[in-house]
C-alpha cells in the first residue's frame, strides 16, 4: 500500500509524463488519469512535454480545492504486494489443513451436530403436519394446496452428514458454530469475529431441458432456481466479505471430494476470523485518518477564515486612518478661521464642540 497526498500526486504529474509515472504505482496511464480526474489534479495538456524538451515556454494550471466528500490523501495498492499477500494466504491455508488432519464424514444420520439434527427434526415435523392438513382437506379441495413433502433424498442426506462433519471439525479447531438454516445458510465465529458460510449444492445451467438429471433429485425443489441442474458435487462459500488475497470459496470435484476438502475448508474458515480483525482494524485506520483530515481542512478553513477577518480590520483601520486625517485637516481650517463658526453648534458652545469633535477623532484614529 503506498499513500501520497493531492499535492504531492500534483507535482509528480507535471513532472514525469503519465506513461513514465503510472509504472511506479503498478498502473496502466488510463488508471492514473482516472485517479486524477477523481481527485481534481489537472493534468498537462497534448503538446506540454514537447515544448518542455524544446525549451519552450509551459504554462501549468493551478490545483483547486479537493472536492467535497474526497480525501486528500491517495492510498496505491501494488498488485505485486496483492499477490505476495495472495501466496502468504494460500501457504498458511495448507499448512493450517495439515494441522487439522483428515475429518471424517459419518455414514448415517447418527449423532449428528445439534445444527444439522435439528433439520432432520424439521423436516420430519414438517412432513407430519403436511400429511396432517393433507388428510383433512374435503374431496373438493384436494386439487388446491401444498404437496406432500417427499423424503429426504441421497444428495440432501450427504450435504447434512458432511455439513455436520465440517461444524463439528470447525469446533474442535476452536471455532463457535452459532446457528444455521436448512438450506444450508450458517453463521459461525472465529477469533471473536461472527461471518456467514453456505454449504449448498453446485449447480449448473442447461440449455433446453435436462433430461438426464432426475427432478426429485431434493426434497427442496422450492429452495433451488428451476433453470438450474445439480452438478453432484458440494459448494462451500464464506459469504461474508473478508477482503482481498483472502480464499473464501471451495468446490468438491470427481478428483476431490468432501472427506479431502473438509481440511481445507476448515481451516479457510479459522482464517476468516483474524482476516474480519485485520480488515476491521484497517477500517478503523482508514476512519481515524480521514477524522484527521476533516479537522485539518477544518482548521486549515478555520485560519483561512481568521486570516480574511484580519485583513479586513486592518483594511478598516486604514480606512479609519485616512477619515481621521480627513477630519483634522478640517478641524484645522475651523480653528484658522474661528469666524466661521457660530456661537452655538449643536446647543453646545462652541469651544465646547471643538474639544468634542477633537476628541471623537481621536478616537477613530487607530494610531491613536
Amino acid at each position: 500500500m503506498k499513500e501520497i497526498s493531492r499535492e504531492e500526486l500534483f507535482e509528480l504529474v507535471w513532472r514525469k509524463p503519465m506513461t513514465k509515472l503510472a509504472g511506479e504505482f503498478g498502473l496502466s496511464d488510463q488508471g492514473l488519469s482516472k485517479i486524477c480526474a477523481r481527485h481534481a489534479i489537472p493534468k498537462p495538456p497534448r503538446g506540454y512535454w514537447a515544448k518542455l524538451e524544446a525549451g519552450k515556454e509551459v504554462q501549468i494550471n493551478e490545483l483547486p480545492p479537493c472536492p467535497a466528500g474526497t480525501a486528500s490523501i491517495i492510498r496505491f495498492t501494488q498488485s505485486g504486494q496483492f499477490q505476495r499477500k495472495s501466496r502468504e494466504s494460500t501457504r498458511c491455508l495448507e499448512q493450517a489443513a495439515v494441522n487439522v488432519g483428515k475429518i471424517p464424514i459419518p455414514v448415517t444420520l447418527c449423532n449428528l451436530h445439534p445444527i444439522v439434527a435439528a433439520w432432520v427434526d424439521e423436516h420430519r415435523e414438517e412432513q407430519v403436519e403436511r400429511r396432517a392438513r393433507f388428510r383433512a382437506r374435503q374431496p373438493h379441495d384436494l386439487w388446491w394446496g401444498e404437496e406432500k413433502l417427499a423424503d429426504l433424498t441421497e444428495r440432501d442426506l450427504y450435504r447434512f452428514r458432511v455439513t455436520s462433519a465440517l461444524l463439528k471439525g470447525f469446533e474442535a479447531e476452536g471455532g463457535r458454530a452459532l446457528e444455521g438454516g436448512i438450506r444450508g445458510k450458517l453463521r459461525l465465529e472465529a477469533s471473536e469475529e461472527k461471518f456467514e458460510i453456505a454449504v449448498v449444492e453446485k449447480m449448473y445451467q442447461f440449455h433446453g431441458r435436462p433430461s438426464d438429471e432426475p427432478k426429485d433429485w431434493t426434497a427442496y425443489r422450492y429452495h433451488h432456481n428451476s433453470a438450474l441442474a445439480p452438478t453432484g458435487f458440494l459448494r462451500f462459500t464464506i459469504t461474508t466479505y473478508l477482503g482481498t488475497g483472502v480464499k473464501k470459496e471451495w468446490v468438491e470435484s470427481s478428483k476431490l471430494n468432501g472427506e479431502d476438502l473438509l481440511p481445507t475448508v476448515i481451516a479457510g474458515l479459522l482464517q476468516a476470523g483474524p482476516a474480519l480483525a485485520a480488515r476491521r482494524a484497517e477500517f478503523a485506520e482508514r476512519d481515524r485518518r480521514i477524522e484527521e483530515e476533516r479537522i485539518a481542512e477544518e482548521r486549515r478553513r478555520l485560519l483561512a477564515q481568521l486570516e480574511q477577518e484580519q485583513w479586513r480590520l486592518f483594511r478598516d483601520r486604514a480606512k479609519d486612518w485616512e477619515e481621521a486625517q480627513r477630519l483634522r485637516s478640517f478641524l484645522a481650517a475651523l480653528e484658522a478661521n474661528p469666524h466661521s463658526l457660530a456661537e452655538e453648534i449643536d446647543g453646545m458652545p462652541a469651544a465646547d464642540w471643538m474639544k468634542w469633535a477633537h476628541r471623537k477623532v481621536e478616537e477613530l484614529d487607530p494610531l491613536v
